[in-house]
């Protein structure tokens, strides 16, 4: 326990060194997106936010808020118009009763024909008209819409967003690639996901310009073209690097008087050729696979630690942002990450230097030099859901994990983890096979896996640090993330809430029932701060939490959505993230208890548990989820959101899923 204390000592000193802003109106987006990477200076403040207007009377008059112009025009088949009106009086857009929330506010999708459209909204004794030229895209946008630069043989995912049921296709140095739907359309834009994939030619000596992919849809006697990324096949540049393949035998690295690992580097020459060498060079440098052209995150392609090692035999572009393709089969930022002539290494070897178990199950190994490995949870299944991705699950179900090791041919050492509530016995498999070595860890139950830390320490060592089950429920930490903040406010409500007060107001309550609970709870921010989302990120990586919880509210074009959805990366935050949903469904359900057409939208069509590579979730160290408690862009569920007896019910809902979690998986 003295070493749990002094986490969480170290933690809350880290946490607060890690308190810089972002740029405003940075979001929560999918994979590497250009507002992850934006930033901006801006002391943080402690001034708290005051709470939500919930007081105010019903208006007694109509007054229509969006659109602001009476003439204008969109590309989507409907126009949501958001206002405010007499409650007491009928509200019509073109004829049709619209509904009313109980504080005189309405948002309504009204369905357009292409071309120009009149629409009028009357209530009381006025009419309000609009005239809404319907644009009709059957193409609203691409990918890759920037730059390609891609080698040889290597895949290229192509998709487009569409109406739903258009014939879509691409074309692209002769080939044209039909794009099918991924995805059901269930957020009231009538866009739904199509993807196809694109094989790039064999590389040449001389770089292939292939031109822009060119994407068309059609649908109902309309069509469309859209112009995509240009395409470069890049030229025969690195060449082919032999190494060590079949089992070896272990080399211990020089250790100086004091433990020091004294590991090799590629600057020196070992007699095995050269090579351009790839520096790691930010912490947790994020990876995804080295045979696609695209930037998307994959849960089996664990970060690089800073400082390792790897050879580059290609570049990459994509939408604008520059890679490293690597000799292990991996893509890294060049932002996070440096290239140098340099030499091929002798191949790694690893030794087991000590295995101990406190508050944390630990494993310490000593290599030759920092060579790459990612892990991988083993026996766990995925199926395509949510936006085609296609690592969603319906439970943890792993039985072991696996550190692949690249450039390396021995491994020795056993492995003692007696004291482990969550790992049986490790063993090396796979030695040498294709000059890689596999450390393979054993999980006690299947399934039963909450993350681990991996570092470099002090001494050159590598360490890998099992996340243990904690003892009860007041033994574990919490990290909350109130979400957004600062210069950011997130999404503003159809009552011109803002989302950052809500996500505060409600994180604050879940702290408050936590602690009542017994549990410790680390919150990202108590008032109106700016965070960085890879803060953020840093944050959640530092805490030393057996969870993570990120909390938002969502928002959607069309005002009629609503629901709630909880969202992971890792297939062990699955069950923290279904535990809250199941809590939050209840509380919305009692919400709407009289509400019959806004009960039957809490859950979406897909379950609303997903699997989505936001940031904030892209962690090893614990579970870790984002929460959508509701949609502020719907009348209903906005008036909803803002009365503090409904926020004390969705707290209420978050802290109970969070407890039941904790409790099933204590030791």
């Amino acid at each position: 326990m003295k070493k749990k204390v002094l986490q969480r000592i170290i933690a809350t000193i880290l946490l607060t060194l890690f308190s810089v802003p972002i740029a405003f109106g940075a979001v929560y987006q999918g994979v590497l997106t250009a507002a992850e990477t934006a930033s901006a200076q801006e002391a943080p403040t402690e001034t708290t936010y005051a709470a939500p207007e919930t007081t105010t009377e019903p208006p007694a008059t109509l007054a229509v808020t969006s659109p602001e112009q009476t003439e204008l025009a969109v590309d989507e088949p409907f126009v949501n118009l958001r206002g405010t009106c007499a409650v007491h009086l009928p509200l019509t857009i073109n004829d049709v009763p619209v509904t009313v929330a109980a504080d005189g506010i309405f948002s309504y999708d009204c369905p357009l024909v292409p071309g120009e459209n009149t629409v009028t909204v009357t209530n009381t004794d006025l009419t309000f008209t609009y005239t809404v030229t319907y644009d009709l895209q059957v193409i609203r946008a691409v990918s890759p819409a920037k730059s390609v630069t891609m080698n040889g043989g290597m895949k290229m995912e192509l998709s487009a967003e569409a109406l739903e049921g258009a014939t879509v296709t691409a074309k692209l140095n002769g080939q044209t690639v039909r794009l099918s739907p991924v995805a059901d359309s269930d957020d009231g834009t009538g866009l739904v996901e199509y993807n196809g994939e694109f094989t790039a030619p064999a590389a040449q000596y001389s770089a292939q310009k292939l031109g822009k992919v060119r994407f068309t849809g059609t649908i109902d006697g309309y069509s469309q073209t859209v112009s995509g990324a240009s395409v470069t096949v890049n030229k025969i540049e690195y060449p082919d690097i032999e190494i060590d393949e079949g089992a070896g035998t272990v080399k211990p690295p020089v250790i100086s008087g004091d433990g020091y690992v004294e590991v090799l580097s590629p600057t020196q020459d070992y007699g095995n050729g050269s090579a351009r060498v790839l520096r790691v060079t930010a912490d947790y440098a994020e990876t995804c696979p080295g045979d696609t052209a695209d930037d998307k995150s994959d849960p089996r392609c664990t970060p690089f630690l800073k400082g390792m090692y790897d050879y580059v035999v290609g570049t990459g572009t994509f939408d604008g942002k520059d890679y490293y393709i690597t000799k292990s089969g991996y893509k890294v930022e060049t932002a996070q990450s440096e290239s140098f002539d340099g030499y091929v290494l002798p191949a790694n070897t690893i030794s087991v230097h000590k295995c101990y178990t406190d508050d944390e199950t630990n494993l310490i190994l000593t290599m030759n030099w920092k060579a790459p490995f990612i892990s991988e949870l083993k026996e766990q299944s995925y199926y395509k859901g949510y936006a085609g991705r296609v690592f969603n699950v319906t439970d943890s179900t792993a039985q072991y994990i696996d550190f692949k090791f690249y450039y390396t041919n021995a491994a020795e050492g056993s492995f003692d983890f007696s004291g482990s509530n969550v790992i049986s016995r490790a063993e090396w498999v796979n030695v040498g096979q294709n000059g890689t070595t596999t450390l393979r860890v054993y999980l006690k139950s299947r399934g039963d896996f909450y993350g681990y830390r991996a570092y470099y320490s002090s001494d050159n060592r590598l360490v890998i640090s099992f996340q243990n089950r904690p003892s009860s429920v007041s033994d574990a930490v919490i990290a909350l993330d109130p979400g957004h903040g600062g210069r950011d406010p997130g999404v503003i409500g159809v009552n011109g809430m803002y989302e950052s007060e809500v996500n505060l107001r409600i994180s604050a309550l879940v702290k408050q029932k936590l602690e009542a609970a017994g549990v410790d709870v680390v919150i990202f921010r108590t008032g109106n701060q700016t965070i960085e989302l890879e803060e953020r990120q840093a944050k959640a990586r530092a805490a030393g939490a057996n969870a993570f919880v990120c909390l938002h509210n969502n928002s959607s074009t069309s005002g009629s959505v609503s629901g709630t959805e909880v969202y992971y990366y890792r297939a062990f935050s699955q069950p923290l993230a279904a535990s809250i949903h199941a809590q939050l469904v209840t509380a919305w359900r009692g919400i709407y208890a009289n509400n019959s057409a806004m009960l039957n939208k809490v859950v979406p069509n897909d379950g609303g548990v997903r699997f989505y590579p936001f940031k904030v979730t892209r962690i090893e160290e614990c579970p870790a989820v984002l929460v959508e408690c509701g949609y502020l862009s719907n009348a209903t569920e906005c008036g909803a959101l803002a009365l503090p007896q409904n926020q004390e019910k969705l707290a209420e809902a978050v802290s109970n899923g969070i407890i039941r979690y904790l409790q099933a998986n204590c030791a």
